[in-house]
């Protein structure tokens, strides 16, 4: 097949959605879990520091949850790192409000 519009890269097709081959290089992906992972540590000791990296942390995850197709691989990070930011930032708001 020697047709030029075949040819992914560069044509902006991605931008539209068009599927890829490798999820696992979304942006947020990896900061989120790592700064959801940071605030569940920090959630107990300084409690308002883990509230601030978890919800960071959320944010991240959520906007690469939002763009990796169900059934590809790479989601199931993005789903431990909100787990474990949302128990962060419940433990974070007990242990500022008690």
């Amino acid at each position: 097949m020697d047709d030029p519009r075949a040819n992914m890269d560069g044509n902006g097709l991605l931008g539209l959605g068009a599927p890829r081959t490798d999820w696992s290089k979304t942006p947020g992906r990896v900061p989120g879990f790592w700064l959801s992972i940071a605030g569940a540590v920090l959630a107990v000791p300084l409690p308002a520091v883990g509230f601030i990296l978890a919800v960071i942390g959320v944010i991240f995850s959520g906007k690469a949850f939002g763009v990796i197709p169900a059934g590809a691989r790479g989601r199931g990070l993005n789903l431990t790192a909100i787990a474990v930011a949302v128990a962060a930032i419940l433990v974070s708001l007990v242990r500022i409000f008690t």
